[in-house]
């Protein structure tokens, strides 16, 4: 399967009405979205799935029944299933939005009714994870939303071998530019960019000094 890129900005320009929303990507059971906040969606909870807000553009304030957070561009939070929560800002602002596609488990009490047992969200730099990375790639997990982490990783120069996908690989780019490469196809990602490699791909990255990148995937497999 051939590699497909997409820009964040050229999706936020066809965002026309608050609220509106385009699905972008399916990372194995997560749907990867962007959505213009601009004003105050209702109280809302969704008590099968996370939802992890992810800021493009703009700023939103993320109000829940356990605290509130306010996030600027490259910063996130996770919503947990069952917490009461939403969205506004005075700004036109774009957000990914990640969520499940299916029903996720529901044993052992992860279907919750009511957020109660839950943390106030808390707000994640992605940048300023990176900052703290010790070494080259070698990603450092920052969030969790149902079976998928979310990762940064930093790196300049080509990883070494080709490496195989055991999931479906969700890579954007923060800063530098990278290339990406398969058996059956390359693009090169700069800032604003993402692609998803598929489960099975064996595949290298060949990055710009000064590289850094995002990434969602099932559980905790190295770059």
């Amino acid at each position: 399967m051939r590699l497909e890129k997409l820009c964040l900005e050229d999706v936020a320009a066809g965002l026309d009405r608050p609220f509106s929303m385009v699905d972008m990507a399916i990372v194995g059971d997560l749907m990867v979205s962007l959505y213009l906040c601009q004003g105050m969606l209702a109280w809302h909870r969704h008590v099968d799935q996370d939802e992890l807000f992810w800021v493009h553009r703009g700023v939103i304030l993320l109000e829940s029944e356990r605290g509130d957070v306010r996030l600027r561009p490259g910063e996130l939070a996770v919503i947990r299933k069952g917490l009461a929560h939403r969205s506004s800002s005075p700004l036109r602002s774009t957000v990914i939005l990640i969520r499940c596609t299916v029903v996720p488990d529901r044993k052992n009490g992860r279907r919750r009714l009511y957020g109660t047992r839950e943390r106030s969200p808390r707000r994640v730099s992605l940048t300023s994870a990176a900052k703290r990375l010790p070494e080259p790639f070698q990603p450092q997990t920052i969030a969790r939303v149902e079976n998928a982490v979310v990762q940064v990783a930093r790196g300049e120069g080509t990883w070494p071998a080709l490496e195989p996908a055991l999931h479906d690989v969700l890579l954007v780019v923060l800063e530098g530019a990278v290339t990406v490469q398969t058996e059956a196809s390359a693009v090169t990602l700069r800032p604003d960019d993402l692609t998803v490699i598929p489960q099975g791909s064996l595949y290298h990255l060949t990055c710009a000094s000064g590289t850094v990148l995002a990434r969602v995937t099932r559980g905790d497999d190295s770059l």
